[in-house]
């Protein structure tokens, strides 16, 4: 698995060049209102970073915390101090879902400050049994490998790339779980809970209705389209995130704000614009795979294959669980049906 970028400590701040964005990765540091920092904190992924955010106020609150993968606690807390804030003030840390990036030291965190976990009635419990949650399906997807026509070898990589995983986070304990339309206060803000299922099962974003702010976290990026989860690999029970991810860009298309602020990336000033992008790609996408298997009944893997063909091993996963979101809602539409061809999953156009 290779590795993320080295992360080099700064012992102060330095002037950020002037840039059309709030949010400046490189400066690892950016003030993006009066009382609100982006911390840009490093991630083993193609990605680069993860935008990590300290809301000032009552109470002090940081909004996920990064992996621990060439990140520590104390990396974290370092840029915390580049924003005048000392880490022993925070009060309350928000985890917005189930990833790796957006948990890994959380754990770490509240042993070091002793603040409040908050996070998702959904996600929360996931997070607190991290181990055992993660092994249990990972186990579920080999089982059913056969079943999307995946390449033995590859569970090779699959295996190599989740060792890894693993070790990027701890289980962490939530004080306070948290649903649709809760309200948390948060740096003098009442934000204001909206579950957006799809990237994970239990991802939930946060409102500040009276600021027109929007902290998405994952569910809307402006760069790249988050990869759908798959929350059971069972063929007979097969459930993907993608039908709820769609169902969840619609519901906040049309929120009154003005200031998104993503999980990676730039912030975004124009959500419903942004919205409309991400939906058509997913239409034209499934448009497709409609259309490939239409061709001729394929089964998942040489769908992805078609879709990509120059995939790299170690992103099969994840080309794998979006065909599968994909194949769940053209079954839904009627535009394409399955059958077993033995061991095999195969779909074909309706």
């Amino acid at each position: 698995m290779r590795g993320g970028p080295t992360y080099h400590p700064l012992a102060m701040a330095q002037p950020a060049p002037q840039s059309e964005h709030l949010i400046e990765p490189s400066q690892q540091v950016s003030q993006v209102t009066d009382d609100i920092w982006c911390l840009s904190c490093p991630v083993p992924f193609d990605l680069g970073t993860v935008n990590v955010y300290l809301l000032l106020g009552d109470p002090v609150t940081l909004l996920d915390t990064g992996t621990r993968l060439n990140f520590s606690v104390d990396d974290l807390f370092e840029l915390i101090r580049r924003t005048g804030t000392a880490p022993e003030s925070i009060r309350q840390m928000i985890l917005s879902h189930r990833h790796i990036d957006h948990f890994g030291l959380g754990a770490a965190v509240k042993e070091r400050i002793g603040c409040e976990v908050v996070s998702s009635a959904v996600d929360g419990p996931f997070m607190a049994d991290w181990q055992g949650m993660a092994l249990g399906s990972r186990e579920l997807f080999r089982r059913s490998g056969t079943a999307f026509g995946i390449p033995d070898h590859l569970f090779q990589v699959n295996e190599q790339w989740a060792n890894g995983i693993l070790a990027m986070a701890e289980s962490v304990h939530s004080d306070r779980l948290v649903s649709e339309g809760d309200v948390v206060e948060a740096g003098g803000r009442r934000l204001r809970v909206i579950e957006c299922p799809g990237h994970t099962e239990g991802l939930v974003t946060f409102l500040d209705e009276q600021a027109g702010v929007f902290l998405a976290n994952d569910h809307v990026l402006q760069h790249i389209t988050p990869n759908p989860d798959v929350y059971d690999y069972d063929p007979d029970h097969l459930r993907s995130g993608l039908p709820d991810y769609v169902d969840s860009l619609r519901r906040v298309r049309d929120l009154p704000v003005s200031l998104v602020l993503p999980g990676h990336g730039f912030e975004m000033t124009d959500l419903a614009g942004r919205v409309d992008e991400v939906l058509f790609h997913h239409e034209q996408r499934a448009d497709k795979v409609a259309g490939i298997v239409a061709e001729q009944p394929r089964n998942i893997f040489e769908v992805v294959n078609v879709v990509w063909p120059t995939l790299r091993e170690r992103d099969a996963h994840l080309a794998v669980r979006e065909i599968i979101g994909h194949m769940i809602l053209l079954e839904r539409e009627g535009r394409v049906a399955k059958d077993w061809d033995g061991d095999v999953l195969v779909y074909r156009a309706v």
